[in-house]
Formats: structure tokens, C-alpha cells, sequence
């Protein structure tokens, strides 16, 4: 009969034991379920600002977009001028070269024509004197 009452007692402190540790389990997890919720509410309240500002940022992209659209075919025309304006200028730069060229090609003869026109009236000179 004492190994039976033995075997109770240690039966009953086992008990005990595991209710110690049940309770402290509980405990902690009471605590962390509390803390859970008081986190879900804190992101809760700091989340619709958020996702206001984020919709408020999103309807201005929106519209800075639907502006630069828009612009498409203004910047696509002031780019062909640009190509244009190019353009002409490198014509202007070859007609210049080409008038340059013209204007040495000028000099260069009269050059020949004035050194021609001094030997011949060199030659002239010396034959009649």
C-alpha cells in the first residue's frame, strides 16, 4: 500500500509541475496575444494614412503623366524643328564654304592677273627703252 500511496504522491507533484508550467505558458502567451493585438492595432491606425498619402501620390503621377502625354506631339514637333533648324544651318555652312572657296579662287586670279599684267608691262618697258 505505500508504493501505491508513493506512486500518487509522485503522480500528484508531477501534476503540480506541469501546471506550473502550463500556467506560466499561458501566462506568456496571454502577454504575447495582447501585445499581437495592441500591434495589429497600431498598424491598423498608421496604415489608412499611409494608404491615403499613397492613393494622394498616385492620382498626382497620374496627372503629371497625363500632362507629359499630352506633350508628346509638342516635344516630337520641336524636335523636327531642331532637325530642320540643323539642317539649314549645315546648308548655310556649305554655301559659305562653297562662297569662300569662290572668294579665293577670285583673289588667287587676280593675283596672277596683276603679277601677269606687271611682266607684261615689265617686257614692254624694256623693249622700248
Amino acid at each position: 500500500m505505500e508504493s501505491v500511496f508513493t506512486v500518487w504522491i509522485v503522480i500528484a507533484a508531477v501534476l503540480v509541475v506541469v501546471a506550473v508550467f502550463l500556467v506560466r505558458a499561458l501566462i506568456e502567451i496571454r502577454a504575447t496575444v495582447i501585445a499581437a493585438r495592441g500591434l495589429v492595432t497600431r498598424i491598423d491606425t498608421e496604415l489608412v494614412p499611409v494608404v491615403r498619402d499613397l492613393q494622394g501620390v498616385l492620382a498626382d503621377l497620374k496627372v503629371t503623366t497625363e500632362g507629359i502625354a499630352s506633350r508628346v506631339d509638342d516635344v516630337k514637333s520641336a524636335m523636327t524643328a531642331v532637325g530642320d533648324t540643323g539642317r539649314n544651318v549645315t546648308r548655310i555652312n556649305v554655301v559659305i564654304g562653297n562662297v569662300a572657296d569662290l572668294l579665293t579662287r577670285i583673289t588667287l586670279v587676280s593675283t596672277g592677273v596683276k603679277a601677269a599684267g606687271q611682266y607684261v608691262c615689265d617686257r614692254i618697258s624694256r623693249k622700248r627703252g
